[in-house]
């Protein structure tokens, strides 16, 4: 509610004329919300016999006025010192018209920026550094796995080590009951309901997202000015291009397929696969792709190169070798080329 500061009976007529309009028809004046600072009084209700029906909670009424007689009434609200951000619910009665109040409370020495209060900052502090610990714990536990040898060769490294993660993550979110989120937002405002389930699943999100993606958000919530390097979407290295050969059989082969791709010198490609499996494109983002040279990203080509791709197996009739290619191409910077030969 905007208050129009005079003095006097202009004050009252201002304040009484909507309110007894409102009554007029016999229905009850709009909800109001009024913010105010812990420890600022301010001015809640005003009239002919202006009272307050409730008690509040929060803070304390004071009244300018005698309720009792036929005279202008001003009732003043004082909110007690708040760690956290609370509201009031009253009832304003002038003139048989009741108007719902809403009383939020700031409390004093609040950073109207981050939504923060100074008290909250410690608290929010040490909420991120536990997620940050054990993000790193649960990181360095998971590095065997991910490290491990039949591991590497047998999973798409960047499709599955998320899903890991986010499953070994909502374990240890629900073993310890561990609903970080939640405890933030509360941070900003005591009326915030618990999340239940659905908290611990955001906490267990940010946790899968490792120590990078927390100290991302202490970095957003200015507790942090360092970036630690994320993690990008692998490309080829400078003065490079990518090229990658997949081979779908189709019955007309047997055995190995080789694979050549460079610049050839006179003497030949240069031979730098052999192919037991065919490609399969649904599995290949899960499980190591063994029909695809390489498994996943690219085999780098120095920029300007005319490269050559062959590719050659045996006829399963028996009547020689299938040979395919592709180029002399010149390889661009930054180039990704994904052949499929189908064989």
């Amino acid at each position: 509610m905007n208050t129009l500061r005079m003095s006097g009976a202009p004050l009252v007529f201002v304040l009484c004329l909507p309110l007894a309009a409102a009554g007029a028809d016999g229905r009850d004046a709009a909800d109001t919300t009024i913010s105010t600072v812990a420890g600022e009084e301010k001015e809640i209700c005003a009239g002919v016999k202006a009272t307050i029906k409730e008690a509040p909670k929060f803070g304390t009424l004071r009244t300018a006025g005698d309720p009792s007689k036929d005279a202008p009434v001003q009732v003043f609200y004082k909110a007690t010192e708040a760690a956290t951000a609370v509201s009031d619910k009253l009832t304003c009665l002038v003139g048989g018209v009741e108007r719902k109040l809403t009383i939020e409370v700031v409390p004093k020495g609040r950073n109207n920026t981050t939504g923060f209060s100074d008290q909250a900052y410690p608290e929010a502090f040490k909420a991120l550094f536990l997620l940050l610990a054990v993000a790193t714990v649960l990181e360095s536990a998971l590095a065997i796995l991910f490290n491990w040898r039949p591991f590497v060769e047998t999973f798409n490294a960047r499709a599955v080590r998320p899903v890991v993660s986010l499953v070994a993550s909502l374990l240890l979110v629900f073993q310890f009951n561990l609903d970080i989120v939640t405890g933030l937002a509360k941070l900003i405002s005591a009326q915030v309901p618990p999340l239940d389930w659905s908290g611990k699943i955001l906490t267990a999100m940010v946790l899968a997202g490792g120590s990078a993606a927390v100290n991302h958000l202490m970095v957003s919530l200015g507790f942090r000015q360092l970036r630690t390097p994320e993690n990008t979407t692998p490309k080829p290295p400078a003065g490079k291009g990518w090229i990658s050969v997949s081979i779908a059989r189709t019955g007309q082969i047997k055995g190995p397929v080789t694979v050549c791709v460079g610049v050839d010198t006179g003497t030949g490609v240069p031979v730098v696969a052999s192919l037991e499996n065919s490609t399969h494109t649904g599995v290949r983002y899960f499980l190591r792709d063994r029909g695809r040279f390489p498994a996943w990203g690219g085999y780098a080509m120095k920029t300007g190169d005319k490269v050559t791709v062959k590719v050659s197996a045996q006829r399963a009739d028996g009547t020689g070798q299938a040979v395919d290619a592709w180029g002399p191409e010149v390889i661009g910077e930054g180039a990704i080329i994904d052949l499929t030969f189908t064989m």
